[in-house]
């Protein structure tokens, strides 16, 4: 069990607390949590402090260095030294001088495959994924699994970034902080390009799970990438790369403009990935599930059914 003290008052925006952040009990059930990093060093230290504060603890804490070149595995390995409750691992890409948001998910395909066996003999029932930046309330992975251990149906599932309860109500559980079954991630034998966030989201439905988040919080350093201009063009890109029809698209964008969510970037960022043509996903599930060749009605009739839910 790690340590619940924490200074900042998360229960003021949680759903489930009232005076002070309130333990559901501890679930036995383990899981493996897994962070993804390339060349960031100096958020290392915080992110053991903060996941150490954790009523519940992973059985084995996962990095993936993601061909870092300022000396980020040896930090981890310096500052996991500190940390002795945690079983720390550490799998490395080949080093890169710049990172790269679009090939993520390669290096998932590349690892993963490495470690699942022994991931498999820990009898893990769950996989989480946490990024640097973040710090989620301390009984956080507690009370998503508890929930999730009392309803075998929910496949996928996350709190919510404080500030951005609404934005993150109308989409998918995010994957700075996602909770999945293990039995989902097992049977992954290569993952999209991406970062694994909506690809475990599109995974679970199709093995016929329910997604679901809450209104247990989760701060974060820097807005989430999806609600700036920048990130907003990358959610264009995104969208020629998953096969979304134009139509679509537009629709999404407008709906975006309306309500002053850099529509216009979205828009700007799937011209500008259709001019080029190049990048394209060939995943018959993440395909299929965004409308690749279905007519421009089906997307209008979708688009109404999900209110917009889902997200690239």
């Amino acid at each position: 069990m790690g340590s619940t003290s924490s200074k900042f008052p998360f229960h003021r925006y949680c759903e489930f607390c009232n005076k002070e952040c309130e333990s559901p009990g501890i679930p036995d059930a383990e899981y493996v949590h897994v962070t993804n990093v390339w060349n960031g060093r100096d958020y290392i230290e915080q992110a053991f402090r903060n996941l150490a504060k954790q009523t519940k603890l992973p059985k084995v804490w996962l990095w993936i260095d993601d061909g870092s070149v300022d000396g980020t595995s040896e930090e981890i390995l310096r500052v996991a030294s500190k940390f002795p409750q945690f079983e720390v691992w550490i799998e490395k890409m080949p080093p890169k001088s710049k990172g790269n948001l679009n090939t993520i998910g390669r290096a998932y395909s590349a690892i993963m495959p490495r470690v699942i066996d022994k991931l498999d003999s820990l009898n893990i029932k769950y996989f989480t994924i946490q990024d640097v930046d973040t710090e989620p309330c301390p009984n956080y992975f507690a009370r998503v699994i508890w929930f999730m251990d009392n309803d075998q149906t929910l496949g996928a599932c996350s709190g919510t970034v404080i500030g951005e309860e609404t934005a993150r109500e109308a989409g998918m559980p995010m994957g700075g902080l996602k909770v999945v079954r293990w039995n989902i991630v097992r049977e992954i034998q290569k993952y999209w390009d991406l970062s694994p966030d909506t690809f475990l989201n599109i995974r679970a439905l199709k093995k016929g799970y329910r997604l679901k988040i809450w209104r247990i919080p989760v701060r974060q350093d820097t807005p989430a990438y999806g609600t700036t201009e920048k990130g907003m063009f990358y959610q264009g890109q995104l969208n020629y790369f998953i096969g979304r029809p134009f139509f679509g698209v537009l629709i999404r964008a407008l709906r975006r403009v309306i309500l002053r969510r850099y529509g216009t970037a979205m828009l700007r960022g799937y011209l500008f990935e259709k001019a080029k043509g190049t990048w394209r996903c060939d995943d018959p599930d993440v395909t299929s599930f965004y409308g690749q060749g279905k007519p421009w009605p089906w997307v209008i009739i979708n688009l109404i059914r999900t209110r917009g839910r889902y997200s690239a």
